[in-house]
């Protein structure tokens, strides 16, 4: 907002005494900033003095670059999120995962003494 402020009052500076010019009231710079922040620009009202033109291009610049902000910051915050729900998934995943093995240790320790006895019982010396 006052970025909005600060440009309005300096194209209004820049542009109220220039012959032709359309920005000539606080309301219509004000206007002015507004539309170009935001990068709409309809185009009613517009800079004619090469000050004004350089506060333009500055708002511009300034409203890119602080929509880009809000942007990354948003997209940082999602991603963090995810992540931290992602990393909450995997060290389940990585419990669950100790216990299967355990499991299969134990199944595997009962597959090797049932083919130990069963080799007794084939060699004829029962258990």
């Amino acid at each position: 907002m006052l970025l909005v402020f600060v440009a309005a009052l300096a194209v209004l500076d820049a542009e109220r005494s220039a012959p032709g010019s359309n920005i000539t009231s606080f309301e219509n710079a004000l206007w002015w900033a507004f539309v170009t922040i935001t990068t709409v620009g309809y185009g009613d009202f517009t800079p004619l003095t090469i000050t004004g033109r350089l506060i333009a291009g500055a708002l511009m610049l300034g409203g890119i670059a602080l929509l880009g902000v809000v942007t990354a910051t948003i997209a940082s915050w999602i991603v963090e999120r995810v992540a931290t729900k992602e990393e909450d998934a995997q060290a389940a995943t990585r419990g669950e995962i100790r216990a299967l093995e355990k499991q299969v240790a134990r199944l595997q320790e009962t597959l090797d003494r049932l083919d130990q006895r069963a080799e007794q019982v084939s060699d004829g010396q029962p258990k």
